[in-house]
C-alpha cells in the first residue's frame, strides 16, 4: 500500500510542469555563492610536496593553542636574551696567559718541599687504615652466628 502512495505522488510530480525561479532570487544565490567560496590566487612561488605537508602537519600539531605555543615560544626568546646578556665579556685568563717559565716551575716545586717540612709527616688514624680482611668459609660464620 505505502509502495503505490509513493507511485502515484511520483507521477502526480512529474506531471507538473517545472517552473522559472525568479530573476532576483537567481542573482542573489549566484551572488551568496561567490561570496562565500574561498578565492583561490594564482601563487607565484610553488611548494614542493614535502614542504607543503610538513606545513600542513605543523599547523594541525599547533592550531590547538596557538597562543599557548606563541607564549612558550616568547618565553624561550626571553631566556636566550637573559643568557646571552648575562655572558662575560672579558677574556679568559688562561686562553691568554702563556705556559710558565721553568724559573717559576722550580719555585713552585721549592714551596711545596717547604709546606711538607712544616706540616710534618701525616699520622694515620684508625678510620683511615685499611683493615686486613680474610674471608672464611659460609659455615664458620653460622656456626659464630648460632654459638
Amino acid at each position: 500500500m505505502m509502495n503505490d502512495d509513493m507511485k502515484q505522488f511520483e507521477d502526480r510530480l512529474s506531471r507538473q510542469p517545472l517552473r522559472e525561479i525568479p530573476a532576483a532570487w537567481r542573482g542573489e544565490i549566484l551572488a551568496t555563492a561567490r561570496d562565500t567560496q574561498p578565492v583561490c590566487l594564482p601563487s607565484s612561488v610553488t611548494r614542493s610536496g614535502w614542504l607543503s605537508a610538513l606545513n600542513h602537519q605543523l599547523s594541525t600539531f599547533f592550531w590547538p593553542h596557538p597562543t599557548a605555543w606563541a607564549g612558550l615560544a616568547a618565553v624561550w626568546i626571553f631566556i636566550f636574551a637573559v643568557n646571552f646578556s648575562l655572558r662575560d665579556p672579558s677574556p679568559r685568563l688562561a686562553e691568554k696567559s702563556s705556559p710558565p717559565s721553568p724559573e717559576v716551575i722550580v719555585e713552585l716545586r721549592k714551596q711545596q718541599l717547604m709546606l711538607a717540612e712544616l706540616i710534618g709527616p701525616r699520622e694515620t688514624r684508625d678510620a683511615d687504615r685499611p683493615r686486613n680482611f680474610t674471608p672464611r668459609p659460609r659455615g664458620e660464620r653460622a656456626e659464630i652466628l648460632v654459638g
